[in-house]
């Protein structure tokens, strides 16, 4: 059902670049029992996907990974064309999966890992 939701979300887009097509439903944090969820979920293109793997600490700081110590639906992420966003479980009354944030708040919650109010 996350898997669905997401691929939706994302229209079928790597959120990373853009490219449409064959995309992989990426964890931003790694895949346990109880993290397969939309706000923890991405489309990433086959050469997007590698990056992130390979690059996991920019992918955290960029916005398409997570930390193991953060919580995904408040860790910040990227999306190509939008920007800085936090991601919901569901969508909101207006059909929306995501909150637009500014840079300056998303740097703010990554730098006190993952808490917007800094607790």
């Amino acid at each position: 059902e996350a898997y669905a939701a997401v691929t939706e979300r994302d229209g079928g887009r790597c959120v990373r670049c853009g490219r449409f097509g064959t995309v992989q439903r990426d964890h931003r944090q790694g895949r346990n029992a109880y993290n397969t969820v939309p706000s923890n979920l991405q489309c990433l293109c086959p050469p997007c996907h590698l990056w992130r793997t390979d690059n996991f600490r920019e992918a955290v700081v960029t916005g398409f990974a997570v930390s193991r110590h953060s919580r995904p639906e408040l860790w910040p992420a990227w999306r190509v064309g939008v920007g800085w966003v936090q991601y919901f479980d569901t969508a909101d009354e207006n059909g929306n999966w995501w909150q637009a944030i500014s840079q300056e708040m998303a740097e703010f919650i990554m730098s006190n890992g993952g808490r917007p109010d800094g607790d």
